[in-house]
């Protein structure tokens, strides 16, 4: 890997992961997709090979990182100031990433779960501490996600009472953090919040998206993907309060209408005085 600048120096600290350079992961791909330069060899043959076999896969990548920024910037008009991220998807995202500077601007509180110890690392590289008294980033592994409500930094987030905003916009996330396990986060979440959601989705007749996934798999790092039919019946329970295909916002259209990828923006339903849900 001589040569090859796949992530900032810095020093390693007690109890930092190790971390395999001789194989792909998912976030130095996602930077690669977003035009970003810090990935080794090993990534950036993979990830072309991706993109040779599949040319839009970059512009799914744009699609979600327009989400990420627009999903935030919509939470905040709407007086959501406590956040919880589930990893900012690829190096770019991070370091200028647009929704996390919005959300530093308007002194958001904020929680990030990192997947990637090396995206867990880079934040230290270019936040710089500047929003420590508010801004929480952890590395949970992917296989670790089914217990976040019960990790102490997540319980006191959503426990404080103010509606949290959670954004799951990630293109790339790893197979083991299901729509379940996403979706249970807002039902426990105080009233009024509110969940960005990306879901790659397979199943249509024009896109290559499954075998996309299946080369991720073969890789050893499986991503995330839904049948349009499966996206819709799992978030049925929640009120949908809208969708962005291809960045532009919609009125209310079907999750199922985007080949590839899909962004929906949901929240928990309400029960009225007469016992009917909304």
């Amino acid at each position: 890997m001589t040569g090859d600048k796949w992530y900032p120096t810095t020093p390693r600290r007690p109890g930092d992961p190790d971390v395999d350079v001789e194989s792909p992961r998912r976030d130095p791909v996602g930077d690669y997709l977003l035009g970003g330069s810090i990935k080794s060899a090993v990534d950036r043959d993979f990830a072309a090979g991706l993109v040779a076999a599949y040319p839009q896969l970059p512009r799914l990548a744009a699609t979600a990182a327009r989400w990420d920024r627009d999903a935030a910037q919509l939470m905040l008009d709407q007086s959501i100031g406590h956040f919880l991220i589930l990893g900012t998807g690829g190096m770019p995202l991070w370091a200028n990433h647009a929704a996390l500077a919005s959300l530093h601007t308007a002194r958001a509180r904020i929680v990030v779960l990192e997947h990637d110890p090396v995206t867990r690392h880079l934040h230290d590289f270019v936040d710089g501490g500047a929003a420590a008294d508010r801004a929480l980033v952890l590395h949970v592994p992917a296989e670790r996600h089914h217990v976040l409500p019960q990790l102490p930094e997540v319980a006191e987030l959503l426990a404080c009472g103010a509606p949290v905003g959670v954004l799951a916009t990630a293109l790339l996330r790893p197979a083991g953090i299901t729509l379940a396990t996403i979706l249970s986060l807002l039902t426990v979440a105080p009233p009024g919040s509110q969940q960005a959601l990306t879901q790659l989705t397979i199943g249509h007749s024009d896109d290559d998206v499954a075998e996309v996934a299946a080369r991720f798999a073969d890789a050893g790092i499986p991503i995330a993907v839904a049948a349009p039919g499966a996206l819709d019946a799992t978030i049925a329970a929640f009120q949908l309060r809208g969708t962005v295909d291809e960045g532009d916002a919609a009125a209310m259209p079907s999750p199922s209408t985007a080949p590839g990828v899909q962004t929906v923006l949901l929240t928990a339903r309400t029960v009225t005085a007469n016992g009917q849900s909304r």
